[in-house]
């Protein structure tokens, strides 16, 4: 058996473990990865041993270096990445003779002295730093990403809290309150540590605390317009963003500064009110000395006292405000007030201020003899207390709007008679001189009326279009018509050969003529409606050309050579319908 020689190198390290939150002790390797490349840390001392056979059963020596023996045991490599171990030539193992071109064997071997540069990410929870203190709300997810150059991470370790030392594996979510001291580090594949990394943060899932005080004149639930709500909150985690409120279905609105009452109409009112930390907790269920506990959002209702009663207008029927107030015939005006603790004794109206005689009972007519009216209104309750005097402006519009008809794109007039296609817009317009239009519908043939001022009509053939329009106001026009002839088919291709086939071959699944190289095409068209507006063909997926310029099929032998041919021929109509059609054939001499 023959003996063969091998240079190893060993690696000598000491490998201890720790199962506190210290950083783990990781021994400096070396790494075969699984190209058969091998790794080995740039700080270690090497040797190197030669072996008479492979594994460790040979007689095996360190070797020794008489030129420099003060570098060669231990040795250490100098370049970070490829380092190469050299003989002067190859020798053939069978023959035991030099192999030329003489050349090194050479054995190539990877230093690393770099450890693995990590990276944290926080993600899917809010953030807010204050004072070098990073706060994150519920959910909060930890992943890691290293990155190494020569051989590459090994493992990540992270520890939360002096915990030991674990291997990372796969996202962390962290979703309990509390503060947190994150510590993490990565290893390559040869032993490189890289230093021990740190993030302090804290998880707020607290929600804000807040209550409220009415300041004012207040008895029990009824309250003056002199009144204030003061809103009071706190927070002992990420810190106060913000107050809100919402009074009955109005706006939703940030606390600033207490809330006076004088700018809300009396009547019963509705309050909510919540605060929002800096992560996003929202309070909710919260308890205070002038509110009770139950609901999500904290809600407390209450009641302002004016103490005129209110008047107010409604016009029933129909309508429009504008830059007016528009009213039609059928329109009718209603009065009404209300008193939040009194009884309403009457409403008075009139055409103005000192001409209110009529004591208001039921809804009554606009006076449409006059183009524009105001009414004044008054009420009073039983103790004569009287609101503001209420007028109402309307403009009378009793007259229809007018619409009409207009087409774009592809259209065309013959014998009396418009010729559009699917592609052509109908276009519906309306004017109002009063309220203005509302809304325009319309009806192709028999169908149902359709509301909308632009459409297509896809079936060929005659068509009726009836349409009106409605104003604000409800007053609608008098039905009008059109008709329309839709045509989307395009013209009927003909192409005719200047001489008759020789015989018929197969080609590709199909019978195709033959004929001689000096065959001619004459191309034609005919379009049943608008008429052919042109005709382009191209031979072999070629460049499109007019039929009717120089050089056409008609005109020129342009099918000499010997092989298939496929021409291609497309013919559009006045409205823009196309029509296409190929034609396969053979030239051949014999």
């Amino acid at each position: 058996m023959k003996n063969i020689l091998l240079v190893a190198i060993l690696l000598f390290a000491a490998h201890t473990a720790s199962y506190s939150q210290v950083q783990l002790n990781h021994p400096q390797k070396m790494w075969r990865n699984k190209n058969g490349r091998l790794f080995a840390n740039k700080h270690q001392s090497m040797y190197l041993m030669l072996s008479t056979s492979p594994g460790t059963t040979g007689d095996t020596e360190q070797l020794e270096s008489e030129s420099g023996p003060k570098y060669a045991n231990p040795f250490y490599f100098d370049s970070e990445g490829l380092n190469t171990i050299r003989t002067p030539s190859q020798v053939d193992p069978e023959t035991k003779e030099l192999v030329y071109p003489i050349k090194d064997v050479v054995f190539e071997v990877y230093a690393d002295g770099i450890a693995p540069q990590t990276k944290s990410y926080f993600t899917n929870a809010k953030k807010h730093t204050y004072s070098d203190t990073v706060y994150y709300s519920n959910g909060l997810k930890i992943s890691f990403s290293t990155y190494d150059k020569t051989s590459g991470t090994e493992a990540t370790y992270y520890s939360i809290n002096a915990e030991p030392y674990q291997i990372y594996e796969d996202t962390l979510v962290i979703k309990t309150e509390g503060k947190y001291e994150l510590k993490y580090y990565s290893i390559d594949h040869v032993g490189n540590i890289e230093l021990v990394q740190k993030r302090l943060f804290i998880i707020d899932t607290s929600a804000p605390v807040v209550s409220w005080k009415m300041h004012g004149d207040v008895a029990g639930k009824i309250v003056s317009a002199r009144s204030k709500i003061e809103l009071i909150a706190l927070d002992t985690g990420s810190g106060l963003r913000k107050i809100q409120y919402q009074l009955n279905e109005n706006e939703i609105k940030t606390y600033k500064q207490p809330i006076a009452l004088s700018t809300i109409n009396s009547g019963k009112h509705e309050f909510k009110f919540w605060a929002v930390d800096n992560v996003g907790n929202q309070s909710s269920n919260n308890d205070s000395a002038n509110s009770s506990a139950g609901s999500e959002i904290a809600t407390f209702s209450f009641v302002i006292d004016y103490d005129p009663p209110e008047a107010s207008v409604e016009i029933i029927n129909d309508s429009y405000k504008g830059k007016y107030i528009y009213v039609s015939e059928r329109s009718l005006c209603k009065l009404d007030a209300k008193d939040n603790q009194l009884v309403i004794s009457k409403i008075i109206y009139g055409p103005n201020k000192l001409e209110m005689d009529k004591t208001y009972s039921d809804p009554f007519a606009f006076d449409h003899t006059l183009k524009s009216q105001t009414i004044y209104y008054q009420s009073f309750d039983v103790v004569e207390n009287h609101s503001n005097v209420g007028q109402l402006s309307v403009i009378s519009d009793t007259e229809a709007p007018t619409s009409g008809i207009d087409f774009e794109g592809n259209i065309f007039f013959n014998r009396d008679t418009l010729f559009i296609n699917k592609n052509t817009k109908v276009k519906l317009f309306a004017q109002d001189a009063g309220s203005g239009v509302k809304s325009t519908e319309y009806q192709i043939n028999d169908t149902e009326f359709i509301e909308g001022k632009e459409f297509t009509i896809q079936e060929d053939g005659w068509h009726t279009i009836k349409f009106f329009s409605i104003d604000n106001v409800n007053n609608k026009e008098t039905l009008k018509e059109s008709g329309v002839y839709v045509d989307n088919i395009g013209p009927e291709i003909f192409i005719n050969c200047s001489i008759k086939p020789t015989r018929q071959e197969q080609f590709e699944g199909k019978t195709i003529n033959v004929y001689p190289p000096f065959i001619k095409l004459y191309i034609g068209a005919t379009d049943k409606n608008c008429g052919t507006e042109s005709i382009y063909y191209s031979i072999d997926n070629g460049e499109k050309k007019n039929y009717a310029s120089n050089g056409s099929p008609a005109h020129m032998e342009l099918f000499k050579q010997e092989k298939v041919y496929s021409v291609s021929v497309e013919a559009k109509d006045k409205l823009g319908n196309i029509e296409q059609k190929t034609l396969q054939f053979k030239v051949a001499k014999h």
